[in-house]
């Protein structure tokens, strides 16, 4: 089971990554054994040659045999146990075991064999130490392995003491070296476990931080559209108009394409107000401004209330010929939605009045200079009522206020 520190979502996820490191240093173990052993193997062959009856060489070679054979063994088990990580987790953590175990083992078998020789036990020690390190654990699971094996390596040493006396030395060295040994498994263990446990409470502070931030983009977003948008007609407000404004007449200067502006008025809608009321004025505006957004449907289009009754349509890349297409359609689109309007001098329904003006954007000009021509069509416009005047080329062909070359 891992670690108490692991919160039960990520236990599976910890027991995997628990197995992934044991097989890929046992892996590394493996190779590491046998390269040794069969280093130490040539040494011995070519360096002492014949003496290993006479040096006890052949037991150890016996046991590097061993050691080579064992190591194999367990790196291609390992092998196939890596295949299906999460399926052979527990197959994973009881051949560690038995790795683990065998490489202790077999380390207190050398330190035996050095009984009949130096009399060291340091081997087994150093075993000791590195199977603490190494592998990752549970303090019960190296209690299992320290415990039997050490056992049996101090009966075996008694058995092979000196003459003289007990080898006590020895074994209160190589059983302090095992216990400092079982406390340094437990310690990394728990801290591998706290540490990865850390590591998904931070991913999690993260994930909320990020999925936080996402909601406070999106709400952003939709403040800015709220403060760029009328609050009564849905359409864009006269903020919005003049940021457009400023960056199509600044595209269409780079691209020499041209840049039309439609300014529309509600005719009379003073009288319509003041008989009809408030609420009245409002959806009548809001019906207005469906209308124009209806009949503007490019992307690139924009309707914006310019202010009270009056309407702005951006138009890119839209001649004046086309501009007075659209223009006229609209104003036909508001006559059909047969508006009542009793008080009007024109008309039984409510009308609207629209300027045209087309320029190709120079720098030159500025912007405002578009704003100002369109401003003069809807004034002439607004005089005839119920129409839609061109700059430069109003009903009847007759120019006013500036001729066709300004377009």
């Amino acid at each position: 089971m891992p670690a108490r520190f692991i919160s039960d979502s990520y236990r599976k996820e910890f027991a995997d990554s628990i197995s992934r490191v044991n097989i890929a240093r046992a892996k590394i173990t493996s190779l590491a054994f046998i390269v040794i052993e069969l280093m130490i193997m040539l040494v011995t062959l070519f360096v002492r040659k014949g003496d290993f009856l006479e040096r006890n060489e052949l037991y150890y070679c016996l046991m590097y045999i061993l050691m080579i054979l064992a190591m194999s063994f367990y790196y291609l088990i390992f092998l196939g146990l890596e295949k299906k990580l999460r399926e052979n987790g527990k197959k994973i953590q009881i051949t560690g075991i038995f790795f683990t175990g065998f490489i202790l083992l077999w380390c207190g078998g050398i330190s035996l064999l050095d009984q009949l020789g130096s009399g060291e036990i340091m081997v087994y020690n150093i075993a000791a130490i590195c199977i603490a390190v190494v592998p990752l654990f549970r303090a019960l699971d190296m209690l299992l392995i320290y415990l039997p094996i050490h056992t049996a390596f101090l009966a075996a040493l008694i058995c092979l003491h000196r003459p003289g006396g007990l080898p006590f030395g020895d074994i209160v060295n190589s059983t302090a070296f095992v216990a400092i040994s079982w406390v340094v498994s437990y310690m990394r263990f728990n801290g591998h476990a706290m540490s990865f446990n850390d590591t998904k409470l931070i991913e999690e502070k993260s994930a909320e931080l990020e999925k936080t931030n996402e909601e406070l983009r999106e709400a952003n977003k939709k403040l800015e559209l709220l403060s760029l948008t009328d609050g009564l007609t849905g359409v864009s407000n006269r903020s919005m108009f003049d940021r457009t404004i400023s960056l199509e007449w600044d595209r269409c200067r780079r691209q020499f394409i041209t840049l039309s502006l439609i300014m529309v008025d509600i005719d009379y809608f003073k009288a319509f107000n003041d008989h009809y009321g408030h609420l009245a004025g409002d959806n009548c505006i809001r019906r207005v401004a469906e209308t124009l957004s209806s009949c503007a449907k490019r992307g690139s289009d924009l309707v914006a209330r310019y202010g009270g009754e009056e309407f702005a349509v951006i138009l890119p890349c839209t001649d004046s010929n086309s501009a007075w297409e659209l223009a006229e359609l609209m104003r036909k689109r508001v006559e059909e939605l047969r508006i009542p309007h009793a008080y009007s001098c024109i008309s039984g329904f409510v009308t609207i009045s629209l300027g045209v003006y087309s320029a190709q954007p120079s720098d030159e000009q500025p912007a405002e200079k578009l704003i100002e021509n369109a401003d003069k069509s809807l004034y002439e416009a607004k005089i005839r009522h119920n129409e839609v005047v061109v700059y430069g080329r109003p009903c009847g062909g007759k120019d006013f206020g500036g001729s066709s070359e300004e377009q």
